[in-house]
C-alpha cells in the first residue's frame, strides 16, 4: 500500500490564534505539484464554503483532520500545509466577525454605476477641469461644485450660485480608473492661504525645476475679476501664496473690463525650453458675441508668480471662456469653448481651437475639436463645455464636465432643482494627428459614460490612500488642513470598490490604518451580492488612527477585476495595504 506523508510547515514564529486566515496546502502527485487554498474552520459561516478543502484543527492549532475534497489520497506522494507569518490585531474570530457583518445590508446600486468609469469621481462633484501630468500620474484640478447653503444651513436652491466656490478638489490616478482624492482644499477667503480673494474657480496647474527644486504652481480665477497663484511642494499641497495679491486683473495692461470682461479660465503651458505661457479671459458683455476679442495670452517670469510683459490679444471666433492650451507637432494649439449668442465658429456651446508657431501666437483658426458632452443621453443636460486636453502615457484625453451624478441624485435629494448647478469631471480617450497637429472632432458619441479604459493594473502592494477608488457608496472624504491629510469616512454599510488588481502570486495579510469602532472587510464581489471574503479586520480606535493587521480569510492571486472595502460601524480610513 502506497504511504501518504503530510508535513506541517510552521512558518511563523507565532502562530495566529484561533484560526485566524488561510493555509495553503501543496500536493504532490507524480513529481508534480497542485496548490490548494484551505478555509479554516473558524471562518467557515454554514453554507459560505461548501465543497472546498478544510483545514480543521482546535484552538491550540493542532491539526486533527484534513478534509480534501475530490481528491484520491491514494496517489498523493506528499502533502505539505504552510501556515502565514501575520499574526492578527482582532479580539474575536473571523467567524463571529464575519457573522456580524452579515446583519448590515448593504446597498448594491450607485449614483456612479460599476463598470463605468465617467464620471471620475461618484463620491462629489466637480468641475473646470484641468489636467497636470508629474511622473506617472494625472492629477486633475477643478472647481469645488457642492450643494451651496445658506448662513441658516439651508440649501440655496432658487438659483445657479458659485459665490461659496473657495476650495479646490484634487484627485489623481495612475490608471485612470482608481482615483485618490487629495481633498477638498482651501484657497480663497478667510480659511485659505488667498485670503484677498472672494473664490476659487476653474484651477489649472504646472511644476517647474527651479534652484535645483521642483516646485508646484495652481493658478485660479478670483471669481471673473482676476487670476491668483499659488505654490507648494507637492502637486496636491499644501499651498501657500507667494504674491499675496492677483497676478492678473482688470488693473493689467490691455485687461480692463471693458475688453476683457472675465479675467479668468486659466490655463497654462511649460514650454520645452523652461519659459512658461498663461492663457485666460473670455466673456461677451456689450462685446460682438461673434468676434468679442476678449482672450489673451502672456509669459509668465522665471518664477512662475509673475507676468513678462503686456497680455497678448487671441481672436478666437463665438469666444465665451475656457481657455486651453497644447503643444502639438511643434504647433501651439489653443482651444476654447464657444458662445451660445452667435452662430459660426465652432458652434454654440462647443470646443474649437487655433494653431500658431509661437506660443504668444498670432493664431489661426483651425474648427471645432469637441462637440458639447450636454446633448450626450447620459450627461445630465447642456450648459457650457469647459475643457481640457492632455497627453498621458503617449495617449491624449479630453478632460469636461457633465451634470451626470446631479441626474442620479435628483430621485433622492429634493434639494436638487434646474436651478442648482452640480457638475462632475469625465475624461474621454481623443486621437491627435501630432504629425500635422490636428484633434479630431469629438462628436458626443465619443463622450460616453464608459469612459476610459483602465490602462495599468492596481497595485495593492503600496501603501494606498483611503481615499483611492474607481465606485463608491456611502463614502465622503474630508481634508485635514492642519495634517494636509484626506481621509474616507465610511459610515455603517458603506463601501469603495476598485478595478483590476493585480495580486500577482498572491497575498497574506492585509494591513490598515484606520480609526473607529468597528468592521473594515475586503471582498472581490459587490456588497450585497454575497462573494469571498478576502480580509476582515476589527477595528477599537475612537480616538486615533491605528494600524490594523490580519492574516487573509481567502487566498487571492492574480488579477481580480472588482475589489471593494466595506465598513460596518462609523470608520475613518486613512490608508490600506496588503502584504506579500
Amino acid at each position: 500500500m502506497k504511504r501518504t506523508i503530510i508535513t506541517l510547515l510552521i512558518l511563523a514564529a507565532i502562530v495566529p490564534a484561533y484560526g485566524q486566515g488561510y493555509r495553503t496546502m501543496s500536493v504532490w502527485q507524480g513529481g508534480n505539484a497542485h496548490e490548494y487554498s484551505l478555509i479554516t474552520l473558524d471562518s467557515l459561516v454554514p453554507g459560505s464554503y461548501e465543497g472546498k478543502a478544510v483545514v480543521y484543527y482546535n484552538k491550540n492549532t493542532t491539526f486533527s483532520k484534513i478534509k480534501i475534497d475530490s481528491l484520491n489520497l491514494a496517489d498523493v506522494d506528499s502533502i505539505t500545509v504552510s501556515v502565514p507569518d501575520i499574526e492578527s490585531t482582532n479580539q474575536r474570530t473571523v467567524k463571529e466577525l464575519i457573522l456580524e457583518k452579515a446583519k448590515v445590508s448593504f446597498k448594491k446600486n450607485t449614483y456612479k454605476k460599476v463598470g463605468n468609469n465617467n464620471p471620475l469621481m461618484g463620491h462629489k462633484f466637480g468641475a473646470d477641469p484641468f489636467g497636470m501630468v508629474d511622473g506617472d500620474r494625472l492629477y486633475v484640478y477643478m472647481t469645488d461644485d457642492h450643494l451651496y447653503r445658506s448662513t441658516d444651513g439651508q440649501p440655496i436652491t432658487g438659483a445657479w450660485d458659485y459665490t461659496d466656490c473657495k476650495n479646490v478638489t484634487i484627485i489623481s490616478s495612475e490608471d485612470l480608473v482608481n482615483w485618490t482624492d487629495h481633498g477638498t482644499q482651501p484657497v480663497a477667503g478667510s480659511g485659505g492661504p488667498a485670503s484677498w480673494a472672494g473664490n476659487m474657480w476653474a484651477p489649472c496647474a504646472a511644476h517647474k525645476t527651479i534652484n535645483g527644486k521642483e516646485q508646484y504652481f495652481m493658478y485660479f480665477s478670483n471669481n471673473s475679476s482676476g487670476i491668483g497663484v499659488l505654490k507648494s511642494d507637492t502637486p496636491y499641497g499644501p499651498w501657500t501664496d507667494p504674491i499675496k495679491r492677483a497676478m492678473i486683473d482688470h488693473n493689467t495692461a490691455n485687461c480692463s473690463r471693458s475688453v476683457v470682461p472675465s479675467v479668468y479660465d486659466p490655463a497654462v503651458l511649460v514650454d520645452d525650453d523652461g519659459k512658461a505661457y498663461l492663457y485666460f479671459g473670455g466673456g461677451i458683455d456689450n462685446l460682438d458675441a461673434a468676434d468679442p476679442r476678449s482672450a489673451r495670452c502672456v509669459q509668465l517670469g522665471d518664477n512662475m508668480t509673475s507676468i513678462v510683459g503686456t497680455p497678448v490679444e487671441i481672436r478666437p471666433p463665438c469666444l465665451f471662456e475656457d481657455a486651453g492650451i497644447n503643444k502639438v507637432g511643434g504647433k501651439y494649439l489653443y482651444s476654447y469653448c464657444a458662445n451660445f449668442q452667435a452662430d459660426g465658429g465652432p458652434g454654440r456651446g462647443n470646443v474649437g481651437y487655433m494653431e500658431s508657431d509661437n506660443p504668444l501666437g498670432p493664431f489661426t483658426y483651425i474648427g471645432c475639436c469637441s462637440d458639447n458632452p450636454g446633448g450626450a443621453s447620459w450627461a445630465g443636460g447642456g450648459g457650457n463645455h469647459h475643457h481640457a486636453f492632455v497627453e498621458f502615457k503617449g495617449k491624449y484625453y479630453a478632460l469636461y464636465h457633465t451634470r451626470t451624478l446631479k441626474s442620479a441624485m435628483r430621485n433622492d435629494n429634493p434639494d436638487i432643482n434646474d436651478n442648482v448647478e452640480l457638475r462632475s469631471t469625465c475624461l474621454s480617450e481623443m486621437k491627435v494627428d501630432t504629425v500635422n497637429a490636428r484633434f479630431t472632432r469629438l462628436t458626443t458619441s465619443d463622450l460616453t459614460e464608459k469612459g476610459v479604459t483602465q490602462i495599468k493594473n492596481f497595485d495593492p502592494y503600496q501603501t494606498v490612500p483611503g481615499t483611492t477608488m474607481a465606485w463608491v457608496s456611502g463614502v465622503t472624504t474630508k481634508y485635514n488642513k492642519n495634517t494636509y491629510k484626506c481621509t474616507a469616512e465610511m459610515k455603517s454599510s458603506s463601501w469603495m470598490g476598485l478595478s483590476k488588481v493585480d495580486f500577482g502570486s498572491g497575498a497574506i495579510g492585509f494591513t490598515a490604518k484606520v480609526k473607529g469602532e468597528g468592521i473594515l472587510t475586503v471582498t472581490t464581489d459587490a456588497p450585497g451580492s454575497g462573494g469571498i471574503v478576502v480580509a476582515i479586520a476589527e477595528v477599537n480606535s475612537s480616538l486615533v488612527y491605528s494600524e490594523v493587521l490580519v492574516p487573509l480569510v481567502s487566498q487571492v492571486k492574480g488579477v481580480v477585476n472588482e475589489l471593494y472595502i466595506t465598513s460596518v460601524g462609523n470608520l475613518s480610513l486613512e490608508s490600506w495595504s496588503f502584504i506579500k
